[in-house]
């Protein structure tokens, strides 16, 4: 067995690459309580909406060992703005976790499960900016209740994309300098 998400253990050549409607079945299983899907290895239970920065719980979890294309996923349970508000306080470390849209159902043959949104971390440094996405899946209240409303899985993934075409602009740029020879 190969340790490849920072703490569980998967066989060697086993990717963890579940559906939406998978991952919504995984938080359904939690909230429920309902077992037959052990997760435990996998998806951890971590506070993402607190003081420890994205690149900090990448690497706590293992993320540095991941190959790329491959997410590190959690369980968290939202933090309210105010006790009775139902605005979603989204701070993370010093920065926050910025909605890129209003969420796409998740259904699975006609009925409506969950909700997935995509977040991206912002803190006012612009080589932070789009680096860090996350997907947030929650309960749709019909299925659960009132029983899934804290609790949502996310799903992180580190965008290299940008720090890419930053390395080949300063590249481009000492080329043209003639400080790089080409």
């Amino acid at each position: 067995m190969e340790d490849m998400d920072g703490g569980g253990s998967m066989m060697v050549g086993i990717r963890f690459k579940p559906s939406d409607a998978m991952l919504i079945g995984y938080l359904y299983s939690k909230v429920t309580g309902n077992g037959g899907l052990h997760h435990g290895e996998i998806i951890k239970e971590f506070d993402l909406y607190g003081e420890k920065e994205p690149g900090e719980i990448w690497e706590l979890f293992g993320g540095g060992n991941l190959q790329q294309g491959q997410d590190l996923h959690f369980f968290t349970q939202l933090k309210r703005k105010s006790q009775n508000g139902s605005r979603i306080n989204r701070s993370v470390g010093n920065g926050t976790r910025m909605s890129e849209d209003s969420g796409k159902p998740i259904t699975y043959s006609g009925l409506t499960l969950g909700l997935k949104k995509r977040l991206r971390y912002e803190n006012g440094m612009p080589r932070q900016v789009g680096r860090w996405i996350m997907h947030e899946y929650s309960l749709d209240t019909n299925l659960a209740g009132n029983n899934g409303l804290g609790y949502v899985l996310c799903r992180i993934r580190k965008n290299d994309r940008g720090e890419d075409k930053r390395r080949k602009l300063n590249t481009d740029t000492a080329t043209e300098l003639g400080l790089i020879a080409c």
